[in-house]
């Protein structure tokens, strides 16, 4: 989605419509306040698509095509004639609002030749026209899904745009700007989105996202829905997942700006922290904070602080201690000694060392 930061966003009001079991005729209020079009894939899409008004038809009442399995208002052979054909519907009893938001699927079909031919399409609503992209058909990014098997499409972009708009009512058109008729390049519009809106500073805006991670001819999305996502091509506003090791990443998924909790930055990559370890930082064992019931010695977690070791704890961190100083090892018994006798078990601890027998002992008071 685009991202307007800019604007503080007030309670949304949405208004929902065209159930998969409404006729499109009929649409009515629910607690979501939403309105969809379009966005079925079964018989009910035409009723949905019939409810629109059309300038001009190659087949009388046909309004729809697929493509591949999906259906679309328009394509192939739809519209008759060239520029200026287009879909229409008006919605009224809208809440109030400031803003329209709208978000759609923008098929490109066949030989557009973009701004080579200025082959573009339009977006009407009210008295106000936003114009579309410029699409190329390509080799390279696209392939024959529908309409002529000659002619490989630009792969379909999710538009995102926001128009000024308050009245109750409201006109929206969808304008096929192409120098050729629909058997040699066609425009296929989906899954409309309207949300009606108060916000800040009402404005225009267009932005779009491919949906096969292609160059866009313009206005791509800035930003992602997540910081977990990055955008590869920057051009295209498509966002992807970035590594689990990530906490954010940027050109491709293992290239980390920043890391997920347990691991730690080695360069543009996360490495995971070492066992015990919550966070940590410079190499795997140097530890920030330990995992719960685990126990930190001088950035070292220990999954055990026995006697004569005693606890403290500062800012949530469990540190494990010694009774000793310096270079001394801190025995079984509780006390104190320069020197582990070689039957038992000299364990080192990070900053200092620990005398214990090989088997478990339990400490007495004498």
């Amino acid at each position: 989605m685009c991202q307007h930061n800019s604007r503080a966003i007030l309670p949304i009001l949405i208004i929902i419509a065209f159930s998969n079991i409404q006729i499109a005729s009929c649409f009515s209020w629910h607690s979501s306040w939403e309105l969809w079009d379009l966005e079925s894939n079964n018989a009910s899409f035409i009723d949905e698509v019939n409810a629109w008004s059309a300038t001009a038809l190659v087949k009388a009442g046909v309004k729809h095509s697929l493509c591949g399995s999906t259906y679309l208002m328009g394509g192939y052979n739809v519209l008759s004639g060239t520029k200026n054909q287009y879909f229409e519907r008006t919605y009224t009893g809208l809440p109030p609002h400031n803003q329209l938001n709208l978000t759609y699927f923008v098929y490109p079909i066949d030989s557009w030749d973009g701004s080579t031919a200025d082959d573009h399409y339009r977006v009407y609503v009210d008295d106000y026209t936003q114009i579309g992209w410029r699409f190329s058909h390509t080799t390279v990014y696209g392939k024959a899904t529908c309409g002529n098997s000659g002619w490989p499409d630009y792969p379909p972009v999710l538009a995102h745009s926001t128009f000024v708009h308050n009245a109750s009512t409201l006109t929206i058109r969808f304008i096929n700007m192409l120098d050729q008729y629909s058997t040699d390049e066609s425009l296929g519009i989906r899954d409309v989105k309207m949300r009606f809106v108060n916000v800040t500073t009402p404005q225009y805006s267009l932005c779009g996202r491919s949906t096969a991670n292609v160059p866009l001819p313009g206005w791509p999305c800035e930003g992602c829905d997540s910081p977990h996502q990055f955008q590869n091509l920057t051009t295209s506003g498509t966002c992807f997942e970035c590594s689990a090791s990530c906490g954010t990443c940027s050109a491709r998924e293992t290239s980390c700006t920043s890391c997920s909790s347990g691991y730690y930055a080695d360069g543009s990559t996360c490495k995971q922290c070492a066992s015990g370890c919550a966070t940590c930082e410079k190499n795997a064992n140097y530890c920030l904070t330990c995992q719960m019931e685990w126990f930190m010695v001088s950035n070292g977690c220990y999954s055990a602080c026995t006697y004569p070791l005693y606890t403290t704890e500062s800012e949530g961190i469990n540190y494990c201690n010694t009774p000793c100083s310096g270079s001394d090892y801190a025995m079984w018994d509780g006390s104190c000694s320069s020197t582990c006798p070689v039957e038992l078990n000299a364990t080192k601890m990070s900053t200092f060392s620990v005398c214990t027998f090989p088997c478990s002992i339990t400490a007495v008071n004498f």
